[in-house]
């Protein structure tokens, strides 16, 4: 049996359900996955229901004393010098600009230290991680103490941003593999990455469990938009609410509900009520899956805003219930939303362009129920969890004992 790791910067929040999806998929397919996990999450972060079902699989790093953190430091020193100083040179030499960067990238290197005879301990074959930034980092070094490979999963814009400083290249070339969640998200690591050979770059999409999704058809009165993301600036909110104020003032009778957190809670909430708007947008909080899945049941229209996305999960699971989307077409978002056949696609920061696209799906029935119908099938046949875990568990397989950097069959 294959025994991979997970390591992660703090263990997934609630709305971090595909990678908790991903690992339990692959534990059902026979792989043994542990979750490393650097920091343990607060309070808001998780809930006490979550980490107890996860207990049993998940170690966390930190917080702990400074003795103890010291005294794992000379152990790993003693027992693998050359190891120890090899990880340490790469740490420096990948560490970002200025003393502050250095000094960031020393915490890591302890963190890289830790995790890496949490992977000893548990006899880790292989390490992955998702994301990529600072985590990635902690892995690239965690793998290289401990002697086994190691691949990330990219999902896309915050360490695009900062290619240079968050050392894409660097983690790519070191990796036995990189998994990108969109065709769009690889062209991203192949540029930054400096190379045109696609082979180690693996395109795995994140996945549904199909069964929770039961699919029913759209009704013919529009009454409530939903949308799920995290409320903050990137996802272009704002513009969802004017979008509902023009709807408003056209006549229709419609309300926004919003499920998520966030900076920007205040101002959304101040702006609906600027707009006479605070009766009909709804601030949900934050929902678990399955209070999701609920939501999207009673649901008319599924809209997504966003200025950056990597591929929204969010409208894959309103694609997989026969909810209608209208997202921005940006980034990865187009590999799942098919403009006029899946969903509709508008300009993003366009509150008219939004408006304009709520105003289709309510006054065209026709198009709302085959877009609902099309997207289920989309979601089906490319993104279930369990056909994208199968991928991902097949380079797993291929990683374990092959050279660092080396490259994995297609």
């Amino acid at each position: 049996m294959k025994r991979i790791a997970y390591l992660l910067h703090r263990f997934p929040a609630i709305t971090d359900t595909f990678i908790k999806r991903e690992i339990r998929s692959l534990q059902a397919a026979g792989t043994d996955v542990r979750i490393i996990s650097v920091w343990k999450p607060s309070e808001h972060e998780t809930t006490a229901a979550i980490l107890k079902e996860w207990a049993a699989d998940t170690r966390f790093l930190l917080p702990r004393s400074f003795l103890s953190v010291a005294w794992t430091l000379l152990a790993v020193a003693v027992r693998s010098p050359r190891r120890f100083f090899s990880a340490f040179y790469l740490a420096i030499a990948t560490a970002r600009s200025g003393v502050r960067g250095l000094a960031y990238q020393l915490f890591y290197f302890c963190e890289a230290v830790l995790a890496a005879e949490a992977l000893r301990k548990n006899a880790a074959q292989h390490v992955h991680n998702h994301i990529g930034d600072q985590s990635g980092t902690v892995t690239m070094l965690a793998a290289k103490l401990a002697g086994i490979g190691y691949s990330i999963t990219f999902h896309g814009w915050p360490v695009f941003f900062d290619a240079k400083e968050s050392k894409i290249k660097e983690k790519v070339l070191g990796a036995q593999f990189t998994r990108s969640i969109s065709y769009f998200c690889r062209s991203q690591l192949m540029m930054f990455s400096g190379t045109d050979d696609p082979t180690s770059f693996k395109v795995v999409h994140c996945g549904l469990a199909m069964d929770k999704y039961v699919y029913r058809p759209p009704k013919k009165t529009v009454k409530r938009l939903f949308c799920a993301a995290r409320l903050a600036p990137e996802k272009g909110l704002t513009f969802a609410i004017a979008a509902l104020k023009e709807l408003a003032d056209k006549g229709y009778d419609l309300e926004l509900r919003l499920a998520g957190d966030g900076p920007s809670k205040a101002a959304l909430q101040t702006l609906a009520a600027q707009l006479k708007l605070a009766d009909r947008v709804r601030f949900l909080g934050f929902l678990t899956e399955d209070e999701i899945i609920d939501e999207l049941q009673s649901s008319d229209l599924f809209m997504l805003p966003s200025f950056v996305e990597g591929l929204p999960v969010s409208a894959m699971e309103a694609m997989a219930i026969g909810v209608p989307v209208i997202a921005t077409n940006i980034a990865g978002t187009g590999e799942l939303v098919e403009d006029g056949k899946t969903g509709i696609l508008i300009r993003p920061s366009d509150a008219n362009a939004l408006t304009e696209a709520v105003v289709r799906m309510v006054d065209d029935y026709d198009f709302r129920l085959r877009a609902a119908e099309l997207g289920r099938k989309k979601v089906v046949e490319e993104f279930d969890v369990e056909t994208e875990t199968a991928k991902l568990n097949e380079y797993f397989r291929q990683s374990i004992g092959a050279p660092a950097g080396g490259n994995i069959n297609p």
